[in-house]
């Protein structure tokens, strides 16, 4: 019955550390500094453009289906007043689309950018040097090793890549006019 009474009684011990303490760590090093904030810039802005390609695609299709309702007075089975333009429809179904596309790849790229630490071109040029020349060391360009697997590769589509040069014969064979 203490505990129901007592408010302090929930909270987290006192060799525990408290949330407050440890905000402060987490603000200075990942929203106040400069570095973490850049790259988290570009995936917000890519979610921002996502949120406005999203909004112009709604309008864009009320607008086209206000233009397909009828009026009040008008006869259900009449065509619409104003001339369909396919052509516009079509300029603008790629607009959209292109939007659509652009913004969500920004989205993506910045989004992938921040979780792996990587605020610039040059320092992920870097990296893929770096990368590389592990690989290297390490011994995983080996040519024969290369040239193994294409063999593996091949042997194991040799049915489907053969496929291709016997429709080429059939076709010279047709052309002289010789049976198959």
């Amino acid at each position: 019955t203490t505990m129901a009474k007592d408010p302090t009684a929930h909270s987290l011990p006192p060799d525990s550390p408290s949330t407050d303490s440890q905000a402060p760590d987490f603000l200075s090093t990942h929203l106040l500094n400069p570095r973490p904030r850049r790259q988290l810039s570009l995936y917000l802005f890519g979610a921002t453009c996502v949120g406005l390609s999203i909004f112009a695609t709604r309008r864009a299709l009320v607008r086209r289906y206000i233009d397909t309702v009828p009026h009040f007075f008008q006869q259900s089975n009449a065509p619409p007043r104003e001339a369909i333009s396919l052509r516009k429809e079509a300029a603008e179904a790629l607009k959209i689309a292109t939007i659509n596309v652009l913004s969500f790849a920004t989205m993506v790229i910045g989004g992938t950018l921040w979780a792996f630490d990587v605020s610039g071109t040059d320092e992920l040029r870097e990296r893929v040097r770096r990368m590389k020349k592990q690989r290297q060391v390490k011994g995983g360009t080996n040519v024969e090793q290369d040239k193994a697997v294409e063999r593996e590769f091949e042997e194991f589509l040799g049915p489907s890549l053969k496929k291709g040069p016997r429709k080429e014969e059939s076709q010279k064979s047709q052309n002289r006019g010789d049976p198959q």
